[in-house]
C-alpha cells in the first residue's frame, strides 16, 4: 500500500511471527486440554473410590444383618455372595473377597472370592464353626482402576456375634 508521497507502509506481520504466533496459541490450547483430561481422569478415580467403599459398606451391612448360621454355612454365603453388594458398575467388576474365620484363634477360616463374573468358590470348600460363638469378617473389593490401570483395593474387616439381634 502506498501512501501520499511514495513510500510503503510498513506496519502488519510477517510470515514467521504469525507462523510462532499460531504455533504458541496451539501450545497453549493443548496444554489446556490435557490438563482438562487429567482432572477428568483424577474425577473418575475418585468416583471408582467412593463406589468401592460404598460396594464395601453395602456387602459389611448385609452380612451384619444375616443370621450366624448363614455366616457358618459355605452354601448359603455363596448364594447371599453370588450378587453383587450394590447396582453400582464398579461394584458389577470388582472381584470380592470376603474372609470368615472364628475369632480370637483364626481357626477355622474360609475364603469366598467373587469374580467379576458373579462366580462365587471357597477355599476351603467347608469349614467346622459349630463350637463358635465369634466370627471376624475381612472384606475387600479389587479392581483395575481407570487412573494408571493399578488394580486398587478397598477393605474393613468386623466382628460378629451369635448372639440375637433385636
Amino acid at each position: 500500500m502506498l501512501l501520499g508521497n511514495g513510500t510503503r507502509a510498513t506496519a502488519g506481520f510477517t510470515l514467521p511471527e504469525i507462523v510462532v504466533a499460531t504455533a504458541l496459541v496451539a501450545v497453549f490450547f493443548s496444554s489446556i486440554f490435557e490438563i482438562n483430561a487429567i482432572c477428568l481422569r483424577y474425577i473418575s478415580a475418585s468416583k471408582e473410590n467412593v463406589g468401592a467403599i460404598e460396594a464395601v459398606h453395602d456387602r459389611l451391612e448385609r452380612l451384619r444383618n444375616a443370621d450366624f448360621s448363614t455366616l457358618t454355612s459355605a452354601s448359603s454365603m455363596k448364594s447371599l455372595i453370588g450378587t453383587p453388594a450394590n447396582s453400582s458398575p464398579l461394584a458389577q467388576r470388582a472381584v470380592e473377597t470376603v474372609t470368615v474365620s472364628n475369632y480370637p484363634s483364626g481357626n477355622p477360616t474360609i475364603t469366598y472370592t467373587r469374580s467379576a463374573n458373579g462366580t462365587v468358590t471357597s477355599v476351603p470348600s467347608t469349614a467346622d464353626f459349630s463350637s463358635s460363638t465369634l466370627v471376624q469378617v475381612d472384606l475387600a473389593n479389587q479392581w483395575p482402576a481407570t487412573f494408571a490401570n493399578r488394580t486398587t483395593t478397598a477393605q474393613t474387616s468386623t466382628v460378629i456375634s451369635a448372639g440375637t439381634k433385636k
